[in-house]
C-alpha cells in the first residue's frame, strides 16, 4: 500500500514547510512527488500562482522491527521528504522563473487542489 502522510507548517507570509513520509512501497520518488503536489495545493490555496524551492531534504528512516513466526523480523522503514516553499505571485521578483502551481497539479488542477492533501503516492 503507498500510504503518505503530510504535515504543513506556516513559516511566513509566503513561505511554508512540508514534511511528507511514505511508505516504502512509495520509495523516495513517491515520497516527494506528495511533498511537491502539496507544495502546489497550498501555493494555489494560499492566492499566488508559482513557487519556488528554497530548501529540499529527502531521507529513509528505520521504524522499527517486526516478526512473523513464518517469515522471521521484518524492518519498518518510510521515505522522508522535506520541503521549505516561498509562493510568488504575479509581479513578484523571480515570478518568472517559478514552477506553476497549475501545471505540477495537470489539467484538472481545481479538482485536486478542492480534494486536499493526499493520502496516498498512488498515481491516480
Amino acid at each position: 500500500m503507498g500510504c503518505a502522510r503530510t504535515d504543513v507548517q506556516p513559516l511566513s507570509q509566503n513561505t511554508f514547510a512540508i514534511s511528507t513520509s511514505a511508505a516504502p512501497a512509495c520509495g523516495a520518488s513517491g515520497a516527494r512527488r506528495v511533498a511537491n503536489q502539496v507544495a502546489a495545493i497550498e501555493v494555489i490555496k494560499r492566492g499566488a500562482d508559482r513557487f519556488i524551492f528554497v530548501q529540499d531534504n529527502s531521507g529513509s528512516q528505520v521504524e522499527g522491527l517486526t516478526f512473523n513466526q513464518f517469515t522471521g523480523v521484518g524492518v519498518l522503514s518510510s521515505n522522508q521528504q522535506y520541503l521549505a516553499v516561498r509562493t510568488l505571485k504575479q509581479g513578484e521578483p523571480g515570478y518568472s522563473n517559478g514552477l506553476s502551481a497549475r501545471q505540477i497539479l495537470g489539467p484538472n488542477w481545481q479538482e485536486i487542489a478542492a480534494s486536499g492533501t493526499p493520502a496516498t503516492c498512488v498515481e491516480t
